[in-house]
């Protein structure tokens, strides 16, 4: 049963919360592991018979609150379950491992596995409140000042943001009478014309985007992701797997709106400007947080590029990246709280010497690295790789190549903190919970890098064959890359200048809201031109 999928982790939070003594962290293990296992065997079902569907009340499919399981929904499920158990074993000896983060932890997996099942409209624009709500308090938990600040801006961007989404499924039940997706996307054959639905595809697009952070609706997310006292592991949560619920509701929307909207050269630029204006604003930070959070913008625009190239190759390494980007994201999310608890500063430029204070910690940050950037063997090639092979000319190679530049300057300048030598911030203990879950991660970025043939197999169906000249050959352009990336570094970078003047730039709480309003106008315009 799917329901199953979402409300257990809440019960359990509950409960955990309820007992709040030393049973509740072996509950939560033991129980997370069981749902891993019961995630993996759904899949097994879906893979081999097909898509789940489980209607409420026994009513009518297409008018029942239903929860539906297809190939992608169920894989987005598995994913967060499994990545989920690394957070709680990184958590264990956390001070902020108490009762009430760990039920807020647990409510908010609840809820994603509820946007990445149901395919009521009505019912994703309540597991997006909720969890809004829920986010918020995650990053205001340690109830610092600039913590506050940072949560409540979120909080009330993201509610604004939802608010489009609501509008957008009132016309589009004011149309069909129907709140299923499926249901919707079979009755939007019958319209006489599509210019119906423009208004309500502005208006869902303008969440969607809102929860995918793309350009110019970016400007929370490193807030959020990247406040300062938030725990390590709520923003490895938000970048690693909640900031994917956006991207899978963009799959979804569109594929509802396909029979009338085709926007895929229109999200294609607003994909690849968001990655350009990722990494130029990480290359202009110091906080290590704040470089992995604009980050975070960059690898979502190169997804968003990878979902709207017209090519089964480029979309399926999209998927897979967001697999790969949960993977190398959460690690180094979760070394840079160690980093910070270790230096005390989150300066790039202050902190030096890794591999020798914290070896394990260090081996960990340079897997997750050579993973974001591509390196050969590593997740992010393949991915990488799959996305290449679905261009059409060397005018997109040139654009992705762009990128990846872009993500090797920033990971020359991030990787600086591995060699040197630093005496700052007071040595403490390792927690071996911590950095085995770090370290785990790290490891896994490379495994999912040597069987990618295997796993894109086995997790989508699709039959990926690395040509091994046209592999060698990316090889060699990394490896240029990197040079390039070293040059830039020691000539512009590292002396800042106009670079970071760029870095600092952000947009008020007004900005953020007239932009929602730009982009809105933006979408129905084009749309009312090419349809």
């Amino acid at each position: 049963m799917l329901g199953v999928f979402v409300l257990a982790p809440i019960i359990v939070g509950l409960i955990a919360y309820i007992i709040r003594d030393h049973w509740a962290k072996p509950l939560l293990f033991l129980f997370q592991i069981g749902y891993a296992a019961y995630a993996f065997s759904q899949f097994l079902v879906v893979k081999e018979s097909g898509p789940i569907i489980w209607n409420t009340g026994g009513y009518t499919d297409g008018i029942a609150l239903s929860l539906y399981a297809d190939p992608i929904s169920i894989f987005m499920v598995m994913m967060t379950a499994i990545i989920y158990i690394a957070f709680l074993i990184y958590s264990v000896n956390a001070a902020y491992f108490v009762s009430k983060f760990f039920f807020l932890f647990m409510v908010l997996e609840g809820l994603m596995m509820g946007l990445y099942l149901s395919s009521d409209l009505f019912n994703i624009f309540v597991f997006l409140e909720v969890s809004t709500v829920v986010v918020a308090i995650l990053i205001m938990i340690n109830k610092e000042k600039q913590a506050i600040y940072d949560g409540m801006i979120y909080f009330f961007v993201n509610i604004i943001g939802s608010s489009f989404l609501l509008f957008g499924t009132g016309m589009i039940y004011r149309t069909f009478g129907l709140l299923d997706m499926r249901a919707i996307s079979e009755a939007m054959t019958l319209l006489d014309s599509p210019k119906a639905m423009i208004l309500p595809y502005g208006l869902m697009m303008v969440t969607v985007s809102l929860k995918t952070a793309v350009t110019p609706l970016f400007s929370w997310l490193p807030k959020a992701h990247g406040t300062p006292s938030a725990p390590p592991v709520v923003s490895a949560v938000l970048s690693g797997l909640y900031i994917k619920s956006g991207v899978y509701l963009f799959i979804r929307f569109n594929e509802m709106y396909s029979p009338v909207i085709d926007m895929h050269q229109f999200f294609f630029w607003i994909g690849f400007i968001t990655s350009v204006v990722g990494f130029i604003m990480a290359l202009g930070q110091h906080d290590i947080k704040l470089i992995l959070a604009y980050h975070t913008v960059s690898q979502v625009g190169l997804i968003m590029v990878g979902l709207n190239m017209a090519s089964d190759y480029a979309f399926w390494g999209a998927v897979y990246h967001i697999f790969n980007h949960a993977i190398f994201k959460s690690t180094l999310f979760l070394t840079a709280g160690m980093i910070y608890h270790e230096y005390g500063t989150r300066d790039v430029y202050e902190i030096r010497g890794l591999f020798k204070r914290m070896p394990w910690v260090a081996i960990a940050t340079t897997f997750a690295m050579l993973g974001i950037t591509g390196a050969p063997f590593f997740n992010g090639s393949i991915s990488k790789y799959m996305i290449a092979h679905g261009s059409h000319d060397y005018g997109t190679t040139i654009l992705l190549n762009i990128i990846n530049l872009g993500t090797t300057m920033s990971f020359v300048k991030y990787a600086t903190m591995l060699f040197g030598e630093n005496t700052k911030g007071i040595r403490v203990k390792s927690d071996i919970f911590a950095v085995s879950a770090a370290l785990l991660l790290g490891v896994t970025s490379l495994l999912t890098g040597m069987f990618g043939e295997v796993l894109t197999e086995f997790l989508f169906g699709f039959e990926l064959q690395v040509n091994a000249e046209e592999y060698f050959q990316k090889g060699v352009v990394y490896a240029l890359m990197i040079v390039a990336g070293i040059g830039f570094y020691n000539g512009i970078i590292k002396h800042g200048g106009f670079i970071q003047r760029i870095g600092h730039i952000e947009l008020t709480f007004n900005a953020i809201i007239t932009a929602m309003v730009g982009y809105f106008i933006t979408i129905v315009l084009f749309l009312t031109f090419v349809l």
